[in-house]
């Protein structure tokens, strides 16, 4: 009987040692989909809500007056009777449907992460490590020596490698920035870890390469472009001088070496895209270009048949453009000029959107994605957040948000770990936001 008050009783982690670790662990679990294809992640965001809920009930509270809180339970309300509907009344269950009723969960989340973020630090530390290990497990040199493809961390393909090698590399500078916007250099320990998170984001460079996904190079390569033209802004170029030349001369080197490599996978690519871009800009209709590429011989067959799979979704798309399919959208492929495609995974995040829930599913993502830029902007503008978790989280969604165009991250355990826990992210530092209008803001730390 104690100890069931004990459990109803609000808790702090100093009231339990091992707390702490146990927290920060479960956030690492929560995103280690960029490291690990499963579904841990799930479980640890079940995990994380249960123990907020036992030990930081009354932080669930601050999401009450927020009106994006309302539009995300609104919206997974509207999925999921959309989704029963389906079933219900077509018998048509689609395929990944249950994950537009995710942004349910986003709200609780921020409140968690608001209540634990004292650990967020610990982490990703953790996460980097790990990342670290798994990147020295799985590099094949012998792959990598001849320029062939491989897979690094532990993925389904090296497409989902290659996006996860991406976020982690990020994950790993603005790891070392917020370490430098801190005295957490200053200890051994400190300077240990920051070698181990250069040494992280060279390996992810590395695993990049070698996954040979061209959309992923080409994201990577702007959101590179992004990362230093505002490190300079945010830092200024005396602090960037040094780590901004070294970054240069390993890119140039490292570009040099590859470059045969590139133009061996990616040439084709780009030869396509550029005969597709010229016919599309001419007097031919954008599908009637489509089609012409794809009964082109010298068309790479991986964009033939993404081609295929964004034709197929573009009809579905224009057949009901303002709500989308819902769950029909399946049904209505089966039927589709090439059905006979391999997949159903439209490898196109945006029309994985459009095909369910049309212009309207579009519109929530544009005012979340909107709203979440303003936020943060705002509370790095009052001092509540520091300039590292602002870029940080500008970059990691830029980047995500850009491969979106070329595979389905969305229906992916990395994206869907990615999509909580950024608009956890949002809505911890919203609360944050209403905190300083009451002139008691509490910051993120170390």
């Amino acid at each position: 009987m104690s100890i069931l008050k004990r459990i109803r009783r609000p808790m702090s982690l100093q009231q339990a040692p091992y707390l702490p670790l146990i927290v920060s662990l479960a956030w690492a679990f929560l995103a280690s989909a960029m490291l690990l294809e499963s579904d841990v992640y799930r479980y640890a965001a079940i995990a994380l809500l249960v123990f907020c809920w036992i030990a930081h009930r009354d932080d669930f509270k601050r999401i009450g007056g927020d009106w994006l809180a309302w539009l995300c339970l609104l919206w997974a309300l509207y999925a999921f009777l959309r989704f029963v509907w389906g079933m219900a009344v077509h018998g048509e269950k689609g395929a990944s449907e249950w994950l537009y009723v995710f942004p349910l969960l986003i709200p609780w989340l921020g409140a968690c992460l608001y209540a634990t973020r004292d650990r967020l630090f610990a982490a990703v530390t953790f996460l980097m490590v790990a990342g670290f290990i798994g990147l020295l497990l799985t590099l094949d040199v012998s792959a990598l020596v001849h320029g062939e493809r491989f897979s690094p961390l532990y993925h389904h393909n090296p497409i989902h490698a290659a996006v996860g090698c991406g976020l982690l590399f990020i994950s790993s500078v603005y790891w070392l920035a917020f370490a430098a916007e801190t005295a957490i250099l200053k200890t051994i320990g400190g300077k240990v870890l920051a070698a181990t998170a250069i040494a992280t984001a060279v390996l992810c460079l590395v695993g990049i390469f070698g996954a040979k996904s061209k959309g992923v190079w080409l994201a990577f390569s702007l959101v590179f472009c992004f990362m230093s033209i505002t490190a300079v802004v945010h830092y200024g170029r005396r602090h960037m001088l040094v780590p901004g030349a070294i970054a240069l001369l390993l890119c140039g080197v490292g570009a040099f070496v590859a470059l045969d490599n590139v133009k061996h996978y990616a040439g084709p690519t780009i030869a396509a895209a550029l005969h597709l871009s010229e016919q599309a800009v001419s007097e031919e209709e954008i599908e009637k270009a489509m089609e012409n590429t794809v009964s082109k011989a010298d068309t790479p067959e991986s964009m033939r048949e993404r081609l295929m799979l964004w034709t197929n979704a573009l009809d579905i798309f224009l057949e009901s453009p303002i709500i989308g399919s819902g769950n029909l959208w399946l049904a209505k492929w089966r039927e589709a000029k090439y059905a006979d495609v391999n997949y159903t995974l439209i490898h196109n995040g945006y029309l994985e959107i459009l095909v369910r829930h049309g212009l309207f599913g579009m519109a929530m993502l544009l005012v979340f994605v909107g709203t979440a830029f303003y936020r943060i902007r705002q509370a790095w503008k009052r001092g509540i957040i520091p300039s590292s978790l602002m870029l940080y989280l500008f970059s990691m969604s830029l980047f995500f948000f850009i491969t979106m165009a070329s595979n389905s991250n969305n229906r992916l355990a990395i994206g869907e770990s990615f999509f909580l826990l950024a608009g956890a992210a949002v809505f911890a530092i919203s609360i944050m936001l209403r905190a300083d209008a009451r002139s008691s803001a509490p910051t993120i730390t170390a």
